[in-house]
């Protein structure tokens, strides 16, 4: 039984999906505009734990994550940038899909552009002006009409009595925690991609995109909608009440929201100074399963706190396990007794209980030293570990001992640590050697020079 919390109902709940053994899986997926950073990589990898649990228990899981190819940021990053549309989405797109590769993300079953399903989105917009649940602007403009839908709020809680008749929202994106009339068909502007419709040149909002790409592919009603913790209001309402008063028919079963980042405790951003994209990892020496061993040890509802310390000691208690998997793999095969026979398959089972009581992974990472330090085979620990790395998605198994390229920072206190050795200053090189040491690299003097290994 696989239990995790629906935001609908605010509670932890058995998942039973709609079609047995069958599970169609919705995630929101970028705007394609400029790289990814940790905030995406977070979300990505809560997913693909989610989607991981599922197919351990035997589920088959239909994927779709779209790709927003058309969007208020979009236009305008495209216009300073002196490119079109087109060509900003051709960059970025086989970025993302890199970022999620170098995360070890599962491939999604479907990667739909919002520019590939206009005539899908023009329909279901001319089914909500036809049911009176949307307007026409003197531009041209499609807006919904929020107070028109009795149940709106019912995910984020915001108050209907409330909304003002007529109030609509300017932008796409809206903090403001009230309910607003929301562009489901945007009239054409200068500067800005158009596309044919019944109420002249435009293009889609952002929120009906995904209500009509989850429903081409997964129907009407889907078992899962998962997005990160602050596209709950109001892209998720309104996609909520958009879909629902579309089709008459609820639109998702179970809401599955992930906790968001901080760094250095502070919300991430570009005005902070504190904005990190992916590719800063990697050139800072770090390896993108770092990420994701540091993301397993959070809860994926909590927040997860990014501190360079702690991908650190991410990375090198990732480089840990990995060798010491490989290690295992060189042991002889035993016959276990009916005592380690018990306690293997009592690892197993606590393993398959946390991950299916509301995605326990950090405790299910836990589990997984504990394992390390048991009194099990060696081979036995092995089949164990690697049967795990199948949720936990760490690539226990990709190679048979790991090499770790040594992050640049380490290197520059290995020449420091050099000239003051030769410079006879041991106690000045000593301190230099402690400080490689917390970077997870032990440091040996041969006669052929200095040779750091991972700790």
């Amino acid at each position: 039984m696989i239990k995790f919390y629906n935001t609908l109902t605010h509670r932890i709940e058995e998942f039973k999906p709609i079609k047995p053994g069958w599970v169609g899986m919705y995630t929101c997926g970028p705007t394609v505009y400029g790289p990814g950073h940790l905030g995406h990589a977070r979300s990505y990898i809560n997913f693909d734990l989610l989607k991981r649990v599922l197919i351990s228990n035997g589920l088959q899981v239909t994927h779709v994550l779209n790709i927003t190819d058309v969007h208020d940021d979009m236009i305008r990053r495209a216009n300073e940038l002196g490119v079109s549309l087109e060509a900003l989405a051709a960059k970025y797109i086989p970025l993302f899909q890199r970022d999620l590769h170098s995360l070890n993300i599962l491939p999604a079953d479907h990667y739909p552009r919002v520019t590939e399903n206009i005539p899908e989105i023009i329909q279901v917009v001319k089914t909500l002006v036809d049911k009176g649940y949307a307007y026409v602007e003197k531009d041209g403009s499609v807006y919904f009409k929020v107070r028109r839908f009795k149940n709106y709020g019912q995910l984020s809680g915001i108050k209907l009595a409330e909304a003002k008749a007529g109030t609509r929202a300017v932008t796409d994106k809206y903090e403001k925690k009230q309910a607003l009339d929301f562009a489901l068909w945007k009239a054409t502007k200068k500067d800005e991609p158009a596309w044919p419709s019944p109420w002249g040149q435009g293009r889609p909002g952002w929120h009906i995109e995904c209500s009509v790409m989850s429903q081409k592919f997964l129907g009407q009603t889907i078992d899962i909608h998962a997005g990160a913790m602050d596209l709950k209001f109001p892209h998720h309402e309104n996609e909520i009440a958009q879909s629902e008063a579309a089709t008459g028919v609820k639109f998702v079963n179970f809401w599955f929201h992930g906790g968001l980042l901080t760094v250095d405790g502070q919300k991430m951003s570009k005005s902070l100074g504190n904005f990190i994209e992916m590719r800063q990892l990697v050139k800072k020496g770090f390896a993108p399963l770092a990420m994701r061993y540091l993301c397993l040890t959070a809860h994926y509802r909590s927040k997860l706190n990014f501190t360079w310390p702690s991908l650190q000691a991410a990375q090198t208690a990732l480089r840990r396990l990995q060798s010491v998997v490989a290690d295992l793999k060189t042991t002889n095969r035993q016959v276990l007794s009916p005592e380690k026979l018990a306690k293997a398959d009592a690892y197993q089972k606590r393993f398959t209980a946390l991950i299916n009581d509301d995605l326990k992974i950090p405790e299910a990472l836990a589990l997984v030293w504990e394992i390390v330090k048991s009194n099990l085979p060696g081979y036995d620990k092995h089949d164990l570990l690697v049967d795990f790395d199948q949720v936990l998605g760490l690539r226990l198994t990709a190679q048979t001992k790991v090499q770790q390229k040594v992050p640049p920072a380490a290197m520059k206190l290995v020449a420091a640590r050099e000239k003051l050795r030769q410079q006879q200053k041991w106690a000045a090189a000593d301190k230099l050697r402690q400080q490689i040491e917390s970077l997870g690299w032990q440091v040996k003097d041969t006669a052929a020079g200095v040779k750091l290994t991972p700790s």
